[in-house]
């Protein structure tokens, strides 16, 4: 509901007291719409309500349902989300929500600075509350080394810590340290220091534990456990938890050298190396790029220090010469004399390790260092698109060389955050980050905006001159502008990377300043074209780019048009695009368009690996088409009607072309008429429709129907097609990566029929001339393509929202298609899923050697229901059927029919109208007595009885011992996936439910099946129609409180239905199964499954043992041993199918029993005619009937040491140590005073850190169902106050007791 922004409904249902499941993911959830965290805010900009309305239900929870609600640590979590609302809201009064000294550290962990900012001001609070210091001496001693450990924010968290001295305690010297080390023994009355091991020890052993728990839980991870927050702190805890009771064991939290190595503040790297409180790292730290040419002076001169200091590879002697060289430097105050550039000079003569260094002092001074001699290349080559568009504009590219005279450093938020954006530490300007985190950053982060954003104005760091130009700029002072400009001829505007233009608010004023540059040719940007760029982006987001127009350009800017152009469409800017075709004639197209070609059309992806669509906002629509207009406009002016004119230019505007159509294809909500407009003025000469195949049939798809392209990204082997492509960090369907021979995975281009999918079978209408009544889609819609720049085009929309032209109804113009959606979509089933199947033979390797018909097929099923096409879904169970009938051999999974859906029809179900009820007698596993058993048969049932599987093991039966015949019938069976079956109990009625169970009325516990995820659902009608028809014994309750489904629902249904099936709660089974002759469906059973054992390849040696003839004492204990593991691994599955663990094709494609009664024949025969000697038979009996005695004998014992009312497996216990209030209330309400808490159960339940049910139960009022409580039962309080004592958590808090 929190997902779905349901708060009107969340209110209700608060209000009327009716149920709302409360986890810890729809807690996360419902505070992560209040965090202040860049990740999440750019979520939340989506939100459908104010953060008022979401502070209100945190309100009502905690007045009406805080005993639900506060679950867990709220204050942990509000810190793991950046929620610093939340805390405000629950610490203050009325709620004086408690802060823990563990939470309050890790949020200098993983927090954000806002939300650390709130617990600081809230501690006094806390105290005042609690009595709890949360900055003790232990928390002071080591906050330092921990914040420098941090992933992303390092910096920022670390200044706000050593900017304010009441957060920590500096750690001694190391250098006092390892001079006690070597025997000086000074020891202080009060506190004895560590020595550096010791420091270093515990500082990796902490560390480790919080980087886990910052990996944990800043990664939106649908897996996470509900206390993963707060356990991976234990060990800190437990390592420190007498340091309250003796001051000397508190130990010091040094920085390592790797992490300090990392921090972007001057200021805080000499402040660290000057206090020596740096410890070296294990590994060798790498300073090759540790300097840069775009370091202020100070943050240089300190970065050469450290160098000298913590390197290891200058001598002594050099290292003073140095230090003197930047010493006198520093001194030198003359005239004229450029500290900065001389310091420069000195790092890449003394450090030519630097990258590129050398090289871009160069770029800076245009001169040469006699020292060094020529100026090498830049190293690297260009290997990615974006590197080569750079490579082809470096001749007239400037370093930013004045700027960064200033002192002291830039933004260090803004710049670190961007850092870990791009997954990199780097805040070395220079260095391009690969192709492959570009392009998926852009395409797939929230971040790619960031840049934009005026977040990044450092301009309170530029120098006055600069900064007085920015500020002429945004108050179009033109009068300024002139002045500098005419006094500065060499002025430029050497502005940082981050810097986002600041214009004025008036679109007069813009015209002015655009108007203003264009003029002087904006000689002030150039050749610094980045910043040219920024400018014309931060200027065409406001005004339409068809508004403005180029007119007075230079070189080199004239030389460079082409590239610059190309190199916008590739970052898809269609803004600046727009500008230049717009504004120019001639691009001057100086490179080869198979070089273009190479680099632009390399990106023709189709998915991401999360199945999520490339598509481009929808407001880019018409510029797209505006700007294939100019484009057309300008080759027509090349060729003149002369279409075979093939040259650089016409043949760069047909790349092009090809580019921007297949652009086109990907907006979101593109409607057939923009589409045929476009077709309708792009010569069919000009498409390149080879080229392209799979991708424009992939997105033709998605335009006419969001469904018809979610069943190509849905196709098994889709993923494993991806991690095998190359490039693009294996995340993305690339359809220009090559094609091979080889199948890796389910590529898309070799099983689609080319000559069916054409534009006009999935796309083709009635009439597909296309008419002047839609002229208005190339000029209308302008102020929709001026309101983003070119990052907000790459939207990643989904697919499930990304049809534009719906389906066959008489939209768009009356004008009907030519192929039903209907037809295309059976046409995608039938070439991508049954011919595969029925005629391709190695079709498994798609799947990696796993069952292909199986898994494609659950797909299909799967795909049917999502759409709402249950027709189709029963369509494609008969062909199931008809497959396995006609490929029988082919099948790779068969069950035993036992207690099947037939088998297990009560006699009083109204299901059929008429049922006869047969009994037969079968001999018991004991074989020394006969049993009744009852099957009913159904008059007139049309489905017949499934024949027996060829694939078997052909017993003889006159060889077998009474115990192991009659042999279970072992039948074909096609194995639905888990998510197949949660859509069917999700989306169909009781009618419909029994129609899927009688295609499956002979499958082994089946009906137990369809009512194991009916429970999930909450299926009231199913549960109830299934236990009214099938003989059903719940295995109560079925689901654990671990596995996150709903205890308190199954419990509420079962007890107010069928509480005749539980009324005898302690003879329901808890947890541990026990295994009893009568779970034995048959003991035939367990001769197949022994003689598949046997076989599995990583049994050999068994297999080798039990065939020797000459030791049968040794196949006697093989057979005992066997057996013991078979037993146990069918407790462990519970006994509710036939097939044990090693069934799984997914785990072992080629090892289930199918596979191996084919391919291991001569293993099978000889391991069976091995059984069916009669002193063997007599083994199989003995080692039986000693499992049975011992299961019985320890199933005794159990109750008697073990007894249910104080097994922590009862279902009382179990949902009191999971902290489940409400299922536990409800159990005690029918079962009273028959549970009890117990030792065990405040031990377990303190563990799990659930102490909210602990202080419920606490309350004598709500005991008043139990046999005890805290009150009467002294030795449990006493054991209460012991453990909460002991815990390192709960341990500050006892005042409630």
């Amino acid at each position: 509901m929190i997902e779905n922004d349901l708060l009107p409904l969340i209110k209700d249902k608060i209000k009327h007291g009716d149920h709302i499941e409360i986890t810890y993911h729809s807690i996360k959830d419902l505070f992560t719409k209040l965090s202040t965290e860049t990740f999440y805010k750019n979520y939340n900009e989506n939100n459908k309500y104010k953060d008022e309305d979401y502070l209100e239900i945190i309100e009502l929870l905690m007045k009406h349902r805080r005993d639900e609600f506060e679950i867990y640590d709220l204050i942990n979590l509000a810190a793991v989300t950046g929620s610093p609302d939340v805390i405000r809201l629950l610490v203050n009064e009325p709620y004086s929500v408690v802060i823990y000294p563990q939470t309050f550290e890790f949020a200098f962990v993983v927090s954000s600075l806002e939300t650390i900012k709130e617990l600081v001001n809230l501690e006094s609070t806390n105290f005042k509350n609690y009595g709890i210091k949360l900055t003790s001496e232990q928390f002071k001693r080591r906050i330092l080394s921990f914040v420098t450990q941090r992933l992303y924010l390092k910096t920022s968290i670390t200044e706000f810590v050593f900017n304010n001295p009441s957060l920590y305690s500096i750690p001694p010297p190391l250098s006092l340290v390892n001079n006690q080390k070597q025997g000086q023994q000074t020891q202080s009355t009060n506190k004895r220091l560590k020595t550096l091991d010791s420091n270093l020890n515990n500082n990796n052993n902490n560390n480790n534990n919080n980087n886990n728990n910052d990996n944990d839980n800043n990664n939106d991870n649908d897996n996470d456990n509900d206390n993963d927050n707060d356990n991976d702190n234990d060990n800190d805890n437990d390592n420190d938890s007498d340091s309250d009771n003796d001051d000397e064991e508190i130990k010091y939290g040094y920085i390592k050298l790797n992490e300090f190595i990392k921090l972007k503040s001057s200021n805080l790297l000499k402040s660290f190396m000057e206090l020596d409180i740096v410890v070296p790292s294990e590994t060798k730290p790498n300073f090759n790029s540790f300097l840069t040419m775009y370091h202020t002076y100070e943050r240089l001169q300190v970065g050469i220090k450290i160098i000298l200091k913590y390197g290891d590879t200058i001598p002594e002697k050099k290292r003073e010469e140095i230090l003197e060289e930047i010493n006198k430097i520093d001194r030198n105050n003359e005239t004229g004399f450029n500290k900065l550039k001389e310091l420069r000079k000195l790092v890449a003569i003394e450090f030519p390790n630097q990258k590129n260094f050398y090289f871009y002092y160069w770029k800076a001074y245009r001169e040469n260092i006699k020292k060094l001699g020529k100026v090498p290349n830049k190293s690297g080559s260009p290997n990615n698109n974006m590197e080569t568009f750079g490579f082809l504009l470096l001749e007239d590219e400037l370093i930013n060389n004045e700027t960064n005279t200033q002192e002291g450093d830039e933004n260090i938020e803004q710049v670190e955050l961007l850092s870990y954006i791009t997954y990199s530490n780097s805040d070395d300007e220079n260095d391009l980050g690969g192709e492959d985190i570009i392009n998926e950053k852009e395409l797939f982060n929230p971040f790619n905006r960031c840049k934009n954003a005026t977040f990044f104005d450092i301009s309170n760091k530029y120098p006055d001159l600069l900064n007085s130009y920015l500020k002429a700029i945004k108050e179009c002072n033109i009068e300024k502008l002139e002045r500098i400009d005419t006094n500065n001829p060499m002025f430029k505007l050497d502005v940082s990377k981050y810097h986002c233009f600041q214009l004025p608010h008036e679109k007069e004023d813009i015209m002015k300043i655009w108007e203003y540059f264009n003029k002087h040719s904006f000689k002030q940007m150039i050749p610094n074209y980045d910043i040219l760029i920024e400018f014309l982006s931060s200027v065409t987001n406001i005004i339409p780019p068809f508004e403005l127009k180029i007119s007075n350009i230079k070189e080199p800017l004239s030389g460079k048009l082409g590239t610059i152009l190309l190199m916008q469409l590739y970052k898809k800017n269609f803004n600046i695009t727009e500008l230049l075709l717009n504004s120019f004639d001639n691009f001057n197209f100086i490179h080869q368009p198979e070089q273009m070609s190479d680099i632009i059309d390399r990106e023709r992806f189709l998915f991401h690996i999360s199945g999520e669509l490339f598509q481009i906002d929808k407001k880019f629509s018409f510029q797209i088409i505006r700007i294939i207009e100019l484009i057309m406009d300008k080759f027509n002016k090349l060729t003149k009607d002369q279409i075979n004119i093939e040259n650089i230019s016409t043949t760069t505007y047909r790349l092009i072309l090809n580019h921007l159509y297949d652009q086109l294809l990907k907006v979101e909500g593109l409607t057939i008429d923009q589409l045929e407009y476009v077709r309708s003025i792009i010569p069919e000469q000009l498409f390149n429709n080879n080229s392209f195949e799979t991708y424009r049939i992939f997105f033709y798809l998605n335009i006419r129907s969001s469904k018809l392209s979610n069943y190509l990204i849905k196709r098994p082997g889709i993923e494993y097609f991806i991690q095998n492509s190359t490039g693009f960090l294996n995340h993305f369907y690339n359809t220009i990566a090559p094609t091979t021979n080889e199948i890796i995975g389910f590529d898309l281009r070799k099983y689609l029929n080319f000559d069916l999918f054409t534009y006009d079978y999935i796309l083709g209408r009635e009439s597909n001339q296309y008419s002047s009544g839609s002229s208005s889609i190339s000029s209308g819609g302008s102020s929709s393509s001026s309101s983003s720049r070119s990052s907000g085009s790459r939207s990643g929309g989904g697919g499930s929202s990304s049809s534009s032209s719906g389906d066959d109804g008489n939209k768009n113009n009356n004008k009907k298609y030519i192929t039903h959606v209907d037809t295309i979509l059976r046409e995608l089933i039938k070439q991508l899923s049954f011919n595969i199947c029925t005629n391709l033979s190695n079709r498994d390797e798609i799947v990696d050697g796993k069952d292909f018909f199986n898994h494609s097929l659950n797909e299909d099923l799967k795909f049917s229901l999502d759409i709402g096409r249950k027709d189709l879904f029963w369509e494609l169970l008969d062909w199931i059927e008809q497959y396995m009938a006609k490929n029988e051999n082919l099948m790779k999974l068969q069950v035993y029919q036992f207690n099947s859906p037939y088998e297990s029809l009560l006699p009083t179900s109204t299901i059929f109208l008429n049922v006869k009820i047969i009994k037969k007698e079968l001999p018991s596993p004991s074989a020394t007595t006969t049993i009744e058993s009852t099957f009913l048969k159904i008059d007139n049932f049309e489905k017949p009885i499934p024949n027996e599987s060829t694939i078997k093991v052909n017993w003889n039966s006159d060889k077998l011992i009474e115990p192991f015949k009659p042999i279970s019938k072992l039948i074909n069976s096609f194995k639905y996936s888990d998510d197949v079956l949660k859509s069917i109990c999700r989306v169909m009625n009781v009618n419909e439910i029994q129609r899927f169970i009688q295609y499956n009325f002979f499958e082994s516990f089946f009906q137990n099946e369809i009512y194991s995820y009916s429970l999930i659902f909450s299926r009231d009608d199913l549960l109830s129609f299934l236990l009214n028809n099938y003989n059903i014994e719940p295995d109560f309750p079925l689901f654990e409180p671990s596995r996150k489904y709903s205890q308190y629902l199954e419990c509420k249904f079962i007890f107010e239905n069928h509480f005749e099936k539980v009324k005898n709660i302690s003879k329901l089974k808890v947890k541990q199964k026990w295994f009893k002759g009568d779970d034995l469906r048959s003991p035939s059973v367990l001769l197949d499954t022994f003689l598949k054992y046997i076989c599995l390849e990583k049994n050999i040696t068994r297999y080798n043992q039990f065939i020797q003839n000459y030791n049968l004492q040794i196949r006697k204990q093989i057979i005992k041993e066997t057996i013991e593991i078979l037993i146990g691994q069918f407790i462990s599955d519970d006994g509710d199918d036939d097939e044990d663990e090693d069934d799984d094709e997914d785990e072992d494609p080629n090892q289930n029993f199918a596979s191996i009664l084919k391919d291991q024949k001569h293993k099978v025969l000889l391991i069976q005619s091995i059984i069916e000697q009669s002193d063997t038979q007599l083994y199989f009996k003995s080692a039986l009937d000693q499992v049975l005695l011992k299961s019985k004998e320890d199933r005794k014992n159990d109750e008697i040491n073990n007894p249910f009312i104080e097994n922590n497996k009862n279902p009382f216990l179990q949902s009191f140590i999971y902290g489940d209030i409400k299922t536990c209330n409800i159990i005690l309400k029918y079962y009273p005073n028959q549970f009890k808490i117990t030792k065990d159960s405040i031990t377990e339940t303190l563990e799990m850190e659930n102490i909210h049910i602990v202080k419920y139960y606490y309350k004598v009022d709500n005991c008043k169902n139990l046999i005890n409580n805290f009150k009467n039962d002294n030795n449990l309080l006493k054991h209460l106050k012991n453990e909460l004592s002991k815990h390192p958590i709960y341990k500050y808090h006892l005042t409630w007791l």
